[in-house]
């Protein structure tokens, strides 16, 4: 898990993103995600606008490289917004809302890492990857009959966004407190 350290709840509710203190790792693992995944949104289209290049035997290699153009710019977009906290208004109060994602969360047996006050953290090893430490949390702050979540991932090089699983916790969630 990444650290978390002073994570302010009140902040984190009002600005609709997680506020907490940042170490220099995070901070150069942030610049070094969008440095690396920029150049690999540009590299097609340098290669396929090269004024040296003879069109007219352009083949299906070059519109493939725009696919990975657009996986590099939601990759960027992803870590850009990896913080933001996604607002669910549920029907239960706060301390249903924390049985129905402790339930929820145990049935898809994710590991508790924390669970105090109004704030919720699940975390899930990443059986993709070779390192043990590899995880992605899910994070839920509970407010009234507010919840707020987000997910993050952690990893011992770089810590890239999660890109798809945020929508079906999303849609869970949703689902759940209806």
């Amino acid at each position: 898990m990444r650290s978390l350290k002073n994570l302010n709840i009140k902040k984190s509710i009002e600005q609709n993103k997680l506020v907490y203190s940042e170490g220099w790792f995070d901070k150069f693992d942030r610049i070094a995600i969008y440095m690396f995944f920029s150049w690999g949104f540009l590299t097609p289209f340098l290669v396929y606008f090269n004024h040296h290049r003879d069109y007219s035997k352009t083949g299906i290699e070059f519109y493939l490289l725009f696919i990975f153009s657009f996986f590099c710019a939601f990759t960027i977009y992803r870590k850009a917004t990896e913080k933001k906290l996604t607002k669910i208004i549920s029907k239960y109060n706060a301390e249903e809302n924390k049985l129905l994602i402790n339930e929820y969360c145990e049935k898809k047996g994710f590991e508790k890492y924390r669970n105090s006050g109004n704030v919720i953290i699940y975390n899930r090893h990443n059986y993709q990857s070779i390192n043990p430490r590899d995880q992605t949390s899910r994070i839920f702050i509970l407010n009234k009959n507010n919840i707020y979540l987000t997910m993050i991932k952690e990893s011992h090089k770089f810590n890239l966004p999660v890109l798809f699983s945020q929508i079906s916790l999303k849609k869970d969630i949703k689902n759940l407190c209806q």
